[in-house]
């Protein structure tokens, strides 16, 4: 095996640890919320450090391989796609993060953590993510189409569930504090569909050089701040 090919493996091996971290996070993390479950909350936290420490070592794997051997082609847009996608998996670790701090706030009321609306939303999200990842490794450079559609479906949803959110607000002030932890947890859900989007449409760009993400649809967030 050509060395190149060996060091393409071995970034390859490295991102699929970090994937199965932050997808695993998140199914925790919908898990957590489900069942109001304090512990498991803890325990995602705790692993948010780890997928941080991958996507540094992931990165700097990337930047040896292009000064090594300034690659051409695919070699070439498959580690510049890579050191683009860490930091949307690494983003759905640290969303996942957040709900497990909005479970421990203990300002979620049940109700909403039960929301129909929001079930469907958790669902699809979580569905975007792993179809995501798996158009990653399989090389699928068409699932970006449902997954980008999908993620309409998410907004749509968003949306819905936040204008409910507003209105009893404005009926019950003194609910504040749990209106606007469920209004947070709706947020992040939809930035992990966003996430799982900006994985899926790097995958034309390692193949043929289409750079979806430059187009105005693809509507690309640095959200993690939000």
């Amino acid at each position: 095996m050509p060395a190149i090919t060996a060091e393409i493996n071995s970034i390859r091996a490295k991102v699929a640890t970090m994937c199965e971290y932050s997808i695993n996070m998140f199914r925790m993390a919908l898990q957590a919320l489900r069942g109001q479950d304090h512990n498991l909350a803890r325990e995602i936290i705790g692993r948010d450090s780890e997928v941080d420490a991958l996507e540094t070592e992931i990165e700097d794997m990337c930047l040896r391989f292009l000064a090594k051997y300034a690659p051409k082609a695919f070699e070439l847009r498959y580690a510049v796609a890579i050191t683009r996608l860490v930091t949307d998996v690494e983003r759905i670790a640290d969303h996942s993060t957040v709900i497990g701090r909005e479970i421990l706030s203990r300002h979620l009321a049940p109700v909403w953590a039960a929301h129909p609306k929001l079930g469907q939303m958790t669902e699809l999200a979580s569905s975007m993510v792993t179809r995501a990842v798996d158009a990653l490794f399989a090389v699928d450079d068409i699932a970006y189409q449902k997954i980008s559609a999908d993620d309409r479906v998410v907004g749509d949803l968003q949306r819905s569930i936040e204008s409910e959110l507003v209105g009893n607000l404005a009926r019950d002030p003194d609910s504040a504090p749990e209106l606007v932890s469920a209004l947070s947890l709706i947020r992040r859900v939809e930035r992990v569909g966003d996430h799982a989007k900006n994985i899926a449409i790097m995958i034309p760009y390692i193949t043929r050089g289409e750079l979806l993400r430059h187009r105005p649809e693809s509507n690309i967030n640095d959200d993690t701040n939000d």
